[in-house]
C-alpha cells in the first residue's frame, strides 16, 4: 500500500536522480551546483533578515518573487552547459567564469545581508547577470575569432 510518505520519498528520490542525471550528462560539478543552491539558500534567508532588520515591509508577494528570482539563477549554468552541448563545443572556460561570477556575486550579497543587519545601512547591489552576459560575449567573441 502506498503512503503519502512513500509517495513524497519517490518524487524525491527521482528529483535527485534527474537533477544528478542531467548534471552529470551536462559535465558539470554536482557538488559544486548545490553548493551554489545553498549559497542561494543562505542570500535568499539572510535578505529577509536584512528586510526586517531595515523596516522595509515583507510581504508573501515579495517573497514569491524573492524565490523566484534566486530559483532562476540556478539555470543559468544548466543553460550555458546546454548550448555548449547543443554545438559540441567545450565552454568549460565559459562554465567556470559563469558559475564563479555567480556564486561570488551570492556571496558578496550575503556579506551585504549581513553587514546591513549589524549596521542598519545597505551596500550597493551589483547586477551579476549584466556582468556575466558581457564577459561571456567576450569568451565567444575570442572563441569565435579564433575558430575562423
Amino acid at each position: 500500500m502506498l503512503t503519502e510518505g512513500t509517495i513524497a520519498k519517490a518524487i524525491y528520490n527521482t528529483a535527485v536522480l534527474c537533477l544528478g542525471g542531467t548534471l552529470t550528462y551536462l559535465g558539470l560539478n554536482a557538488e559544486g551546483f548545490l553548493l551554489f543552491a545553498l549559497l542561494i539558500l543562505i542570500d535568499y534567508i539572510t535578505g529577509v533578515a536584512k528586510a526586517k532588520v531595515l523596516g522595509h515591509s515583507i510581504t508573501s508577494n515579495k517573497m514569491k518573487y524573492g524565490i523566484i528570482s534566486k530559483l532562476s539563477l540556478l539555470f543559468i549554468p544548466l543553460v550555458l552547459a546546454i548550448g555548449a552541448k547543443a554545438v559540441s563545443a567545450d565552454f568549460a572556460t565559459i562554465l567556470f567564469v559563469g558559475i564563479n561570477i555567480l556564486v561570488i556575486s551570492e556571496v558578496y550579497s550575503i556579506i551585504g545581508n549581513i553587514y546591513s543587519i549589524r549596521t542598519k545601512e545597505e551596500l550597493p547591489e551589483y547586477d551579476v547577470i549584466a556582468i556575466l552576459g558581457r564577459r561571456i560575449r567576450k569568451i565567444l567573441i575570442k572563441y569565435g575569432e579564433e575558430g575562423v
